[in-house]
Formats: structure tokens, C-alpha cells, sequence
């Protein structure tokens, strides 16, 4: 019996050592791949890893060096921070012009520079771009962020060609506008004292014609002149109010209002603080062509049943107010590349003289355009 159980072990010991096993099969299988596998990542894989590493390292090397040379190279400010803040180079120019040094910290230098938010571009190789005014000099920095390096690099650029150039643009805007409202004056002059008084003369000898003519032909024909008269006298009101010449801007707006209020059935008011006195023609005939723009964009544009005026003067400030209740503009329409020539043309006379245009909207429920410039004592 004991012979018999012998047996039967060495022969299920023999089948399962067999290669006619197929789980032994698997197993040896199973072996060679992983064995193949770790040969190959062993003396293959990891090899290129490790020398694309290097190759890596090496290349940020020489470009950091070559960025390094450039940076030196470079006329204009150059600086370099890390994600704390501290600076590790910088070159001759930022040290010329912000007395700055390696280990200084550039939130001392740079205000508008928060530390959350150089975190934020280094870890994102993001770029900030924000202006900066060091005495009288206009400089546009680039902030780049570069998160293998953990670093961020400042690029300062003299734009004090260009921003005087601008200047120079809305002063000339300024003075081609004012040449502009000199010749409508011309214009209207000529219209009133030429082409009026001829008028004039045409309607008395219509007049006299009739006496001895028929009298339905002359009454057509001065019924045309007076047509003729009215109009001109509406394009010479236009190119010249001459109530703003004669009696000043108060006046001139309550008859702007009154007019706008009998034409197009809209409600409107004018209010008038801390003027009571004459001011420079300028200064008048650019808060009257504001307010006009102004209000003839309510009548044409807005749907609105009411507007008001509001002028007011504070010590060295004037401002003025245009608001209406209607239908006020669109978020795409606030930005003035995207709005008509007369918000921009408003825009453009204000700076001109200096002051802030300012518009403030929301849609469906009315807009309020403000300009205000500084107006000496």
C-alpha cells in the first residue's frame, strides 16, 4: 500500500515538472519576459533617460549662459529674481538706473509686483507686461516667468520716444480741432453776412413783385426764401451758437436743452454749480461741443424718455455729466475701439486738454458719460 502511494507522488511530482506542463510553461515564459524586460530597461532604457537628462541640463546651461551674455549685453535694464523675490543678476543699466544689486528684493523695487502672483507666472512661464514711470523716463517692463529655472527675468524698455510721441498726437488732435470749430466760426460769419443779407433782399423785391404780379407766385417763391432763411439760420446755429459768444455756456446749454426737448419730445434739464463767472472760449466751446455730442447721441441712439446735464466746478477741476435713462450700452460696446467716432471724438477732446473721459454703463438701464480737465483758477 505504502509502494502504491509512492508511485502515484512520483508520478504527479514527474507530470508536474514535465515541459508538457503548461502552467510550468507559463511560468518559465513569464520569467524570460520579465528578464528580457529588465535587460532592456537596464541597459537600454534608463541609459537614454539618464543621457536625455544631461542633454537637457546642458542645454538649459548654455542657454541660461547665453542669456546670461545677452542680458549684459543689453542697453537697456535687464534683472533676473527668483520665485522669492531676490535678485540674482542683474546688469549695468538696471544698476545705473535703480541702484539695484544681487540679494536685493524686487518688492521693494517694484510695488506692483505681488509674490502670489510671481509664483503664479514662474509656475505657468506666463508673461506680465506693466508700465513704469522712473524719474521722467517711460519704461514698458516684460516679466517672464520660467518654471525649469524657477526664475523670472524683467526687460525694461525705453518707450519715452513713443510716449512723447503720443503726446504730441493729442496736442495736434487738440489743435486741429480748435482750428476746426475757428473755421466753422468763419464759415458762419460769411454765411450770416453774405448769403443771409442776399436772401434778405431777394424776399423785399419778391415782395415788391407782388404788388404787380400774380400773387400765388410770389408767395411761393417767399414762402422758399423764408424756408431757405430758417435753414441757414439752423446751419449757422450749428457751426456757431451765438449765444455762447454773447451771453457764455449756461445759457448756451439751457438753449441746447430746450431745443433738444422741443425737436425730439425727450425730458431733459441743465444744471449748472460754482460758475458764475465768464471762462476762456476754449473752455466753453469744448464743454458745448461735449454736451452737443453728447446729447444728440441720446436722441439718436439711446430711447431714452429723460436726460440731465450737470456742470460743476471745484477748485481747479471742471467736470461734466451727461446722463440718460435709456437703453445704455452693450459690455462690448463700453471699449471705444468698438464704439462710434463720437464717444471717441468726445474721448480725444478731453485728453486734449489734459482731462480724464470716463463712461460708465450698464445696459437696459441708462449711461453716464463724464469729462472733467483742469481748469486754473
Amino acid at each position: 500500500m505504502i509502494r502504491l502511494s509512492d508511485n502515484t507522488t512520483s508520478q504527479f511530482i514527474e507530470i508536474l515538472s514535465s515541459w508538457s506542463n503548461p502552467f510550468l510553461l507559463i511560468l518559465f515564459f513569464s520569467i524570460v519576459i520579465l528578464l528580457v524586460f529588465f535587460f532592456i530597461n537596464r541597459h537600454l532604457i534608463k541609459p537614454l533617460e539618464q543621457k536625455h537628462i544631461q542633454e537637457k541640463k546642458e542645454l538649459e546651461l548654455k542657454n541660461n549662459r547665453m542669456m546670461a551674455l545677452f542680458a549684459e549685453l543689453d542697453p537697456d535694464p535687464v534683472i533676473r529674481i527668483d520665485s522669492g523675490g531676490k535678485v540674482n543678476f542683474n546688469n549695468q543699466s538696471a544698476s545705473d538706473l535703480l541702484e539695484i544689486v544681487p540679494g536685493d528684493i524686487i518688492f521693494d523695487k517694484f510695488s506692483i509686483i505681488e509674490p502670489q502672483k510671481l509664483i503664479e507666472l514662474i509656475g505657468a512661464d506666463s508673461r506680465y507686461i506693466f508700465p513704469l514711470d522712473f524719474n521722467g523716463v517711460h519704461y514698458n517692463v516684460v516679466m517672464q516667468g520660467n518654471s525649469s529655472l524657477r526664475i523670472a527675468q524683467l526687460y525694461l524698455r525705453d518707450i519715452s520716444v513713443i510716449k512723447n510721441l503720443e503726446t504730441k498726437l493729442k496736442q495736434l488732435s487738440n489743435y486741429l480741432q480748435y482750428q476746426l470749430d475757428e473755421e466753422r466760426f468763419r464759415i458762419a460769419n460769411e454765411l450770416h453776412d453774405g448769403i443771409i443779407q442776399d436772401l434778405y433782399l431777394v424776399q423785399m423785391g419778391v415782395r415788391k413783385l407782388s404788388k404787380q404780379n400774380s400773387i400765388e407766385l410770389t408767395d411761393m417763391i417767399s414762402s422758399q426764401v423764408e424756408t431757405v432763411t430758417e435753414e441757414l439760420r439752423r446751419i449757422i446755429y450749428d457751426l456757431k451758437p451765438k449765444i455762447l459768444d454773447e451771453l457764455g455756456l449756461e445759457p448756451a446749454l439751457q438753449s441746447l436743452c430746450n431745443n433738444v426737448i422741443k425737436e425730439s419730445g425727450i425730458n431733459g434739464s441743465i444744471k449748472v454749480v460754482g460758475i458764475n463767472f465768464r471762462l476762456s472760449k476754449k473752455v466753453e466751446l469744448f464743454f458745448y461741443r461735449v454736451i452737443q455730442e453728447a446729447v444728440s447721441n441720446i436722441v439718436k441712439h439711446s430711447g431714452a424718455t429723460e436726460f440731465g446735464v450737470i456742470l460743476t466746478k471745484d477748485d481747479n477741476l471742471m467736470r461734466a455729466m451727461v446722463i440718460d435713462n435709456g437703453c445704455g450700452l452693450k459690455k462690448t460696446e463700453v471699449s471705444y475701439t468698438n464704439s462710434g467716432f463720437g464717444l471717441i471724438n468726445m474721448k480725444e477732446r478731453t485728453e486734449g486738454f489734459g482731462g480724464v473721459f470716463k463712461l460708465h454703463s450698464t445696459e437696459n438701464e441708462g449711461l453716464t458719460i463724464t469729462a472733467e480737465i483742469p481748469v486754473p483758477q
